[in-house]
């Protein structure tokens, strides 16, 4: 007989798969520029092209898009990084590797909450 574990799930908020040009840009900028592909009110995962071996811990990201009216910016997003992963469907040449890392936002000020919120509602597509 076969038995299964049922697994609970421990982010609070839904997750959203971003639609369009999303880009995350470390600070210090530690890291290349990186599209967003995910997004919740409580974190996100960007992918980025680096070399095999480092892997920086950023402690703020910026985000930019831009619809058709305007661009957008959200600036010094206070983050925590919980996973830094080798994207294996990302491909790799010679020089780089392309991985996947996930944070957490920590201590957002109500208007960064809002900005968040707006972003979800503008670029967020599929509920993962």
């Amino acid at each position: 007989m076969k038995t299964t574990t049922q697994i609970n799930e421990r982010r609070q908020d839904a997750r959203f798969k971003v639609q369009g040009m999303v880009i995350a840009m470390s600070r210090p900028p530690f890291l290349p520029l990186g599209n967003i592909k995910e997004i919740s009110r409580s974190g996100l995962v960007f992918q980025y092209h680096g070399d095999g071996n480092n892997r920086a811990i950023p402690q703020e990201l910026d985000i930019i898009w831009a619809d058709y009216v305007a661009k957008h910016h959200l600036e010094k997003i206070p983050v925590r990084v919980v996973s830094d992963v080798l994207d294996e469907n990302g491909g790799k040449d010679n020089e780089s590797v392309t991985r996947r890392q996930a944070v957490a936002f920590e201590n957002l000020t109500p208007r960064q909450e809002n900005q968040i919120g707006r972003l979800i509602k503008a670029r967020g597509t599929i509920p993962l």
